[in-house]
């Protein structure tokens, strides 16, 4: 019974009609992709480096993945400092994202370099030794955090004046 349908399908169509209906289909499906974010990665080197971050330890996603539709990239403190990694998130969320209280807390408004943004910490960090902050560029969401290394016990900074310094200094580099 299948294969009479099928015959009668192709019965009446001439040659190559069929062909073209399908490569066509085809054609439309892998043209009418998702649209993907800025990718901080893109960030000059020049720019990483005047923000106080190593180049050489740049990291695209984490563990080498982009999660949860954000492309993601990530520096290291340049020493002497201590250490410190600061990663950029970039996706398409409203900033209702960093407003929800089972991830975040401690929201507050900040100037970090031209744009108004939200300061905010992570439910399970400790904010003197990490923080976030947020705005949005168009239709992305900007998120920026900075988590110290585990064996700095006391930094002699407060993370968050620190996060909002190293994105104050990356500011013309990032989307408007």
């Amino acid at each position: 019974m299948a294969a009479l349908l099928l015959l009668a399908g192709c019965a009446n169509t001439t040659d190559g009609d069929a062909l073209a209906t399908a490569t066509s289909s085809a054609a439309a499906s892998t043209t009418a992709s998702t649209p993907t974010p800025w990718d901080p990665c893109t960030i000059p080197d020049e720019a990483i480096e005047r923000a106080g971050l190593n180049v050489s330890t740049k990291e695209s996603g984490i563990f080498g993945r982009d999660q949860n539709g954000f492309k993601i990239c990530g520096w290291e403190s340049r020493p002497p400092s201590s250490k410190y990694y600061v990663r950029v998130f970039v996706g398409f969320e409203t900033l209702d994202f960093v407003d929800d209280p089972s991830y975040f807390n401690r929201l507050q408004p900040v100037r970090v370099g031209t744009r108004d943004a939200t300061q905010y910490q992570q439910l399970a960090a400790d904010a003197a030794l990490n923080c976030g902050v947020a705005f949005v560029a168009g239709a992305e969401l900007i998120r920026a955090t900075l988590i110290t290394g585990t064996q700095v016990g006391n930094p002699p900074y407060d993370p968050c004046t620190e996060l909002n310094t190293v994105v104050a200094a990356l500011d013309s580099e990032l989307p408007t």
